[in-house]
C-alpha cells in the first residue's frame, strides 16, 4: 500500500511549482490593452499641460508617425487589407475590438489632431470647485465638506500615480457637461446583420435631468432640496415601429452611488410598468445589441463597481469623427460606411492622453452578463469614447464607441449647440451591429423641464 501512494506523493511534488507558476502567470502577462503604445515614452513630452480649460492646443508634427516608426500616418486608410502590417501597432492604439472590427471590414481614416475644448460655464464652475471634491470611504463623490458635488469636473489636476485615479476618471467622465437637461427627441437605432444589411430600425427619444449637480438652469446646483438624494432622472421611450411604440423605460439615478437604480419599464402589450432591477439594466434593449446600461460605453451606479487604471497612454479616437458628415451632408449621409451599413466609416485621431480603465462589477447582481469591460476616457475632456465588453468567460463579446462630432470650425460653443454624438454597438460573436444615429438639430440641452415628468404616470401616459 505504501508503494502505491508514495509514488503519486513524489509526483505531486514535483508538480506543485509548476502548478503555481502556472496560477501566477497570468497576472503578470500582459493584455493587449496593457501593452505600451511603442515608441511612447510619457506625457511630459507635450508642449502643454491639460487641465479644466481643455485640451493641449497642438500635438508635435507627426507624433503618431514617430510613435509607429511611421507605419500609421495622417491620411492613411487602415483596412483589412493592410491592417496585418500593423497589427501591434494598431492595437496598441486602439483595442483588440478595433482591430477584429477592421478585420471584418471596417475603415479607419487617419486624421490630423484637433483640440476639444470644453464650455465656458462648465470651466468657470470647475475652477470655482477646485480642491473640493474628495471620495468618500464608500467610494462616493463628495465635498470637503461632506455634501453631494455640486458641479464641475472634480478632479482637474488628476494624476496617474493616485492609487485612486481609475475611480476618480470615470467620476470626471460622469460629471462632463451636459446641460442641466438635454433631449434627444429622435433618435434611429438600426439593426445590421452580419453581411450588412439594414434589418430593423427603431426610433426612440431619450431624456434626462439632472436634479444636482446644475450649472446654468435655475434652480442651481440643486432642483429641489426635497430632491438632493438624487442624480439624474432618465425617459427613453419608442416611437415607431408599430410593435414597439409606446415601450418606455424610467431610471432614477441616485448621488449615493452604492444605491441600486430605481428602474421601471412600460411594456405596451401588458399595459402594465414592471419594475426592472440593476442586473436587468443589461439585458438587450428591444432586441438590439446595446442595453441602457451601455449608454455611453458603461452607465452604471460608480460605487457598485471597481475601477483599476490599467495605463494612460496615446489613443486613435473619434473626437471630430466625420468630418466626413459635413463633406457629405447634402446627401445627407449619416453614416458612410464601409460594408453595408454595419460598420460606420470616420475620422480617427490621436489623443494624447487616455486614460483605459478596466471595470468590474462587485456583484453578479450589478451586472450578470459582463465580467468586464476594458474603458476609455478621455483626459481633458474625459469624453468616454471606446469600451471592449468581455463576456463570463473572459471572451470579447462586445464593443461600444461614442462618435463626437464638431461643425463649422471644429468648436463647441458655449451651450454646445455645434455638439453630436452617435453611439455605436457592435457584438463580435454575433457578427451584428447597432449604430444610433442622434442629429444635431434634434439634440437640445437646457430645455427646462419639470422634474414631474419623469415619473411612472407619465411614463404610463405615453405608453397609452
Amino acid at each position: 500500500m505504501k508503494g502505491k501512494t508514495a509514488l503519486p506523493l513524489r509526483m505531486m511534488l514535483v508538480l506543485i511549482p509548476f502548478l503555481c507558476l502556472s496560477c501566477i502567470a497570468p497576472a503578470f502577462a500582459l493584455t493587449d490593452q496593457q501593452a505600451k503604445v511603442p515608441g511612447y515614452t510619457g506625457f511630459e513630452k507635450y508642449p502643454e499641460k491639460f487641465d479644466f480649460d481643455g485640451m493641449p492646443r497642438s500635438i508635435p508634427t507627426g507624433e503618431i508617425e514617430r510613435i509607429t516608426n511611421r507605419k500609421i500616418k495622417v491620411g492613411m486608410v487602415v483596412t483589412k487589407k493592410n491592417v496585418e502590417g500593423i497589427k501591434k501597432e494598431l492595437i496598441a492604439l486602439t483595442s483588440p475590438g478595433i482591430y477584429n472590427m477592421v478585420k471584418k471590414g471596417m475603415e479607419l481614416v487617419i486624421a490630423d489632431y484637433k483640440p476639444w475644448p470644453v464650455p465656458k460655464v462648465y470651466g468657470a464652475v470647475t475652477k470655482a470647485n477646485r480642491g473640493k471634491a474628495v471620495i468618500a470611504f464608500d467610494g462616493n463623490l463628495k465635498t470637503t465638506t461632506g455634501a453631494w458635488w455640486p458641479g464641475g469636473e472634480p478632479f482637474p489636476d488628476l494624476m496617474e500615480q493616485d492609487p485612486d485615479a481609475g475611480l476618480k476618471a470615470w467620476y470626471n467622465q460622469v460629471h462632463v457637461y451636459d446641460g442641466d437637461d438635454f433631449t434627444h427627441d429622435w433618435v434611429n437605432m438600426l439593426f445590421i446583420g452580419s453581411k450588412g444589411k439594414q434589418e430593423r430600425v427603431v426610433e426612440m427619444s431619450w431624456d434626462r435631468i439632472f436634479l444636482t449637480s446644475r450649472e446654468i438652469l435655475a434652480p442651481k446646483p440643486t432642483y429641489d432640496s426635497r430632491m438632493n438624494d438624487i442624480f439624474f432622472k432618465e425617459l427613453v421611450y419608442v416611437q415607431t415601429p408599430a410593435d414597439l411604440q409606446g415601450y418606455g423605460n424610467l431610471t432614477y439615478r441616485y448621488n449615493d452611488q452604492n444605491r441600486l437604480d430605481d428602474s421601471f419599464t412600460y411594456i405596451p402589450m401588458m399595459r402594465r410598468i414592471r419594475r426592472v432591477t440593476s442586473g436587468q439594466r443589461f439585458d438587450s434593449f428591444v432586441g438590439s445589441d446595446s442595453s441602457i446600461g451601455d449608454f455611453r460605453t458603461l452607465d452604471v451606479p460608480v460605487a457598485r463597481w471597481h475601477w483599476k487604471l490599467i495605463n494612460v497612454q496615446p489613443k486613435l479616437t473619434t473626437l471630430f469623427s466625420t468630418d466626413f458628415i459635413t463633406e457629405n451632408r447634402a446627401a445627407q449621409r449619416r453614416h458612410p460606411t464601409t460594408v453595408g451599413e454595419k460598420f460606420p466609416r470616420m475620422y480617427w485621431r490621436l489623443w494624447p492622453q487616455v486614460y483605459v480603465i478596466e471595470a468590474t462589477p462587485k456583484t453578479p447582481s450589478d451586472c450578470g452578463l459582463y465580467s468586464k469591460k476594458i474603458l476609455w476616457v478621455l483626459g481633458g475632456c474625459w469624453k468616454s469614447g471606446l469600451a471592449d465588453a468581455y463576456d463570463l468567460r473572459g471572451r470579447l463579446w462586445k464593443t461600444t464607441q461614442n462618435y463626437f462630432y464638431g461643425y463649422g470650425d471644429g468648436q463647441m460653443l458655449d451651450l454646445l449647440s455645434h455638439y453630436e454624438t452617435d453611439f455605436y454597438t457592435y457584438d463580435h460573436q454575433r457578427d451584428h451591429a447597432s449604430p444610433w444615429l442622434i442629429d444635431l438639430p434634434y439634440r437640445k440641452f437646457n430645455v427646462g423641464f419639470p422634474a414631474e415628468r419623469f415619473s411612472t404616470k407619465y411614463l404610463q401616459r405615453y405608453g397609452h
